[in-house]
């Protein structure tokens, strides 16, 4: 087939039909930008709601916590551990007072009498005893005899007051002494941290 139509002619009708074709891609493009821009609204609002939302939620939690005093009860926690700690560290020192009585009424001289035995507040591994003499003298060899190297109980000890009144009654002298642990007695008689028992 010949095709007899002039060239400016064909040059528009090939033209033209490209123009058809471009102005399809065109709006085609133009859609698929118009939905993409829809999509990115639309990410856009729902990542604000959810930052609103959880914006809301952790000042509702802030609030509640405030509410129930969370810092208070942090505080009331952290001394209850601190004291289990000191209770812990007590009986992991733990002084067997039966044990240590029986030794110490074995050195007490004739004429005094034991009345009781306290931990020392003032010195660190010393002991306070209290007891009864009847007489000063008796209760000098009280002293001297505690603090004896032989008995192997305590390093030393010091008279802080003998009290004599002129009542009559067996023990008119009571005696307060403060007897400081040695070495080997703080193996014998207080619990090590590791908890043995003799």
């Amino acid at each position: 087939m010949i095709n007899l139509l002039p060239n400016d002619y064909k040059l528009n009708l090939q033209f033209g039909r490209q123009n058809i074709k471009l102005a399809r891609w065109l709006l085609v493009s133009l859609v698929m930008i118009f939905i993409l821009v829809l999509i990115l609204g639309a990410g856009w609002l729902y990542i604000s709601k959810q930052i609103s939302d959880l914006n809301s939620s952790i000042a509702a939690t802030q609030s509640q916590l405030q509410s129930q005093n969370l810092e208070k009860v942090r505080k009331q926690a952290d001394e209850i551990s601190q004291n289990i700690r000191v209770i812990n560290d007590v009986l992991h020192r733990e002084i067997r007072f039966s044990s240590l009585i029986d030794e110490v009424g074995k050195v007490m001289p004739p004429g005094t009498k034991l009345s009781s035995l306290t931990l020392s507040d003032k010195v660190d591994g010393a002991i306070d005893l209290n007891a009864d003499a009847k007489n000063s003298t008796a209760a000098a060899q009280m002293a001297v005899n505690i603090s004896d190297p032989k008995n192997k109980l305590f390093s030393k000890a010091d008279i802080i007051n003998v009290n004599c009144t002129s009542q009559e009654k067996d023990y008119p002298c009571s005696v307060r002494l403060r007897a400081l642990f040695d070495a080997k007695t703080s193996q014998r008689f207080i619990n090590s941290a590791t908890g043995d028992s003799q």
